[in-house]
């Protein structure tokens, strides 16, 4: 890459970062100085803090290298990158949930609250993906009692005949036992690659999506162990991430990677 190409794209990343980071009032007012170009050379003056104030100089610094960007084009660039940011944040806002040892600092989500809260307020439709599922008895009745509103229910599981030893207890009966009325899906062996030594991937994929609207990524199976004993981590995503993510199974069933369990 030649140097003012390189130039550039340190000055485009510049704007991205600022764009992100900047309050709106700040921001808004660097804008209208740059329209009007009324900065004088002196982005810092826009900045509170230290580290606002230094990026604004990398800023400025990036900006004097490359003259023949004039200060409205830069402006519309910051207006254009702030536009996109928000519309990523809120296609993408997320929420920490957490099982295990707390913090003062960081107040989060318990990763049961989270999936009990799901569970409770879908109104149409639960995808449920885990790899084990053993007792968990609070979070079956909720799933149970999600059946009873009407919500459909559909539970993507490893079963232990096809986990190859993995998995000792088969929660499969257990789950049908308690929510009957749920779909059960599991990965068929001749549809896993096997490694070099021969032996099958697992699936061990975990999530919960609710409503194609709110998807909880975790690293969490369906166990009163994960619910409320382990460490445990997941990220609460929502609108599109979780309209995709339920996509993606539909087809995994769709196109036969993900079979309905035996007795469905």
């Amino acid at each position: 890459m030649n140097e003012p190409t390189d130039s550039r794209q340190r000055l485009l990343r510049a704007i991205v970062e600022l764009a992100r980071e900047l309050p709106p009032g700040t921001l808004g007012a660097l804008m209208s100085a740059l329209e009007s170009s009324g900065v004088k050379h002196n982005f810092a003056r826009f900045a509170a803090t230290h580290t606002m104030k230094e990026k604004l100089r990398r800023l400025e610094e990036l900006h004097t290298q490359q003259p023949e960007i004039n200060d409205q084009a830069v402006a519309f660039a910051l207006q254009a990158a702030s536009q996109a940011a928000a519309a990523v944040a809120v296609e993408q806002g997320t929420e920490i949930a957490w099982t295990g040892p707390g913090t003062e600092a960081v107040p989060l989500r318990r990763v049961d609250q989270v999936v009990y809260d799901m569970v409770a307020t879908a109104k149409e439709e639960v995808l449920l993906v885990t790899y084990a599922a053993y007792r968990a008895q609070k979070a079956l009745g909720a799933l149970r009692d999600a059946t009873d509103r009407g919500v459909q229910v559909k539970l993507v599981i490893e079963l232990a005949e096809e986990s190859g030893g993995k998995i000792a207890f088969d929660g499969l009966q257990v789950f049908r036992g308690v929510v009957p009325r749920a779909h059960v899906f599991y990965w068929p062996l001749d549809r896993r690659k096997r490694n070099a030594s021969g032996s099958y991937g697992a699936m061990h994929a975990k999530c919960l999506v609710a409503d194609r609207a709110r998807a909880f990524v975790s690293s969490a199976n369906l166990t009163d162990y994960a619910l409320e004993a382990n460490m445990e981590l997941g990220l609460v995503v929502e609108r599109g991430p979780a309209s995709r993510l339920a996509e993606h199974f539909d087809q995994l069933i769709l196109r036969g990677e993900l079979a309905p369990a035996p007795g469905e």
